[in-house]
């Protein structure tokens, strides 16, 4: 919310100022009554004013509390400036058109970057945003040069330049803030489209040979599982000893084999007849 508030005024800022262009290129060239120095002190009382602006809305905003916000700072330098230039006025107007030269330098280098933000956002108007930028930096390092020996024809070419500089400026930071909006709103989507994609989850291919089936144990299939171990142990355990009392039968047993083998061959050779006994 900050961001967008830090936006708006600045958008309202850069518009404010074009306008400024717009009226004193107007009451130069359509107005030849108002003489320069009251032009001065019409854009001094305005820089003032937009200082102390600044500085009210740097303590209304609760600008003291965060950090990077240069408001106070910003309207204490333009009240000073404002002040200075309503002192000297007489000497600014001498060098008035000079001074407008300055402006519409600092001003074409401010557009400059507006036509390079819309060329980051992929927007195809900033080549023309750019050219046209281009043309107006160089009429105002014209206008600073002072080429022209006519103060007449001199005035007036400033004037135009101001009044086409206000128009395009108040053009480009419309424009720019629209296509702004679009550009945040495309590239929400975006963000949101991948981070939905990132948390979705994906369906494993299963493989038609192998297929493992998990499935948790309950409490007494555990405690089986558990028991199954113990009831195996003991049983091995049992099949040990039984194996072991037969290896010790098996001697007996061969012993009364023996032992009766030996009687037969006894009883044979008493009664070598073969006839029984009776």
């Amino acid at each position: 919310m900050d961001e967008k508030k830090k936006n708006l005024f600045s958008t309202v800022v850069v518009s404010t100022i074009a306008a400024v262009f717009i009226a004193v290129a107007v009451l130069v060239l359509f107005v030849p009554r108002v003489e320069v120095k009251d032009i001065c002190y019409f854009i001094c009382g305005f820089v003032v004013v937009l200082g102390i602006y600044m500085i009210v809305r740097y303590f209304m905003t609760g600008g003291y509390e965060r950090l990077n916000e240069y408001g106070f700072s910003e309207g204490v330098l333009f009240v000073l400036l404002g002040i200075c230039g309503l002192v000297s006025a007489e000497r600014i107007a001498a060098s008035f058109l000079t001074a407008l030269g300055l402006l519409l330098l600092l001003s074409g280098v401010i557009k400059l970057q507006y036509a390079l933000d819309l060329k980051c956002m992929g927007d195809k108007a900033w080549t023309g945003f750019f050219v046209v930028t281009l043309i107006l930096l160089g009429c105002s390092v014209s206008v600073i040069l002072k080429p022209f020996e006519d103060m007449g024809f001199y005035q007036n070419y400033t004037a135009y330049i101001l009044l086409v500089d206000g128009i395009v400026e108040i053009a480009n930071i419309f424009y720019l803030n629209f296509r702004t909006k679009a550009y945040q709103q495309r590239v929400g989507k975006t963000a949101s489209g991948e981070h939905l994609e990132v948390y979705e989850p994906k369906k494993q291919e299963k493989d038609p040979e192998v297929e493992i089936h998990i499935r948790p144990h309950s409490p007494a299939e555990s405690q089986d599982s558990q028991r199954k171990p113990e009831a195996s142990a003991g049983s091995q355990a049992a099949d040990r000893q039984q194996e072991g009392i037969d290896l010790l039968k098996k001697p007996e047993a061969a012993g009364s084999q023996a032992a009766d083998r030996q009687q037969e061959s006894t009883g044979m050779a008493n009664n070598p007849d073969g006839n029984p006994e009776l």
